[in-house]
C-alpha cells in the first residue's frame, strides 16, 4: 500500500466535498427562501415538508458523486502502482476514508446552513448510515479501479 496514494486520494475527496458542500448549502439556502421563508397560504403550511425533501434530496445527490470519483481516482493513482494488489489497498483505503471524509464535510455543510423553516430536515446523526454506506460503496469502485488502473498503467 502506499501511503502517499491513500492521502492523495482523501485529500482530493475533501477538497471535492468542500465544493460540494458549499453549493449544496448554497442550493438547499435557495430552496428554503423559495418554499418557506418567504411563502404564504398554503405554501407556507407545508413549506417545511417541502424544505425537507430538499435537503433530502441534496443530500443524496451529493453523496452519490462520492462512487464516481472514487473510480476516477482509483483508475489515476493505480496506474502508478507497482502491481494490482498494491493498487487495489492503496485505492480502496483512499476512496473509502476518502468518501468518509466527503460525506461528513458535505452533510455538515447541508446541515449547518439550515435555517428556521428546516425543522423538519435531516440532522447529521440521520445521515450518517448513508455516509458509512456510501463510503463503503466508494472503497469497493476505488479498489476496482485502482486495479483496472493498473493494468493499463
Amino acid at each position: 500500500m502506499n501511503g502517499n496514494g491513500v492521502g492523495l486520494t482523501a485529500a482530493v475527496f475533501a477538497v471535492v466535498g468542500l465544493g460540494v458542500g458549499l453549493v449544496a448549502a448554497a442550493a438547499t439556502g435557495w430552496a428554503e427562501a423559495a418554499l418557506a421563508t418567504a411563502a404564504t397560504g398554503e405554501t407556507a403550511r407545508f413549506g417545511p415538508v417541502f424544505v425537507a425533501q430538499s435537503y433530502l434530496a441534496v443530500t443524496a445527490t451529493a453523496l452519490l458523486f462520492a462512487p464516481l470519483l472514487a473510480g476516477v481516482l482509483g483508475v489515476l493513482v493505480g496506474s502508478r502502482a507497482y502491481d494490482a494488489q498494491e493498487a487495489a489497498a492503496t485505492c480502496g483505503l483512499g476512496g473509502g476514508l476518502g468518501a468518509l471524509a466527503y460525506g461528513l464535510v458535505v452533510v455538515v455543510l447541508i446541515v449547518a446552513s439550515q435555517g428556521e423553516a428546516a425543522t423538519q430536515a435531516h440532522g447529521i446523526a440521520d445521515a450518517f448510515g448513508s455516509i458509512l454506506t456510501t463510503a463503503v460503496v466508494a472503497a469497493v469502485v476505488g479498489a476496482v479501479a485502482g486495479v483496472l488502473g493498473s493494468v493499463t498503467g
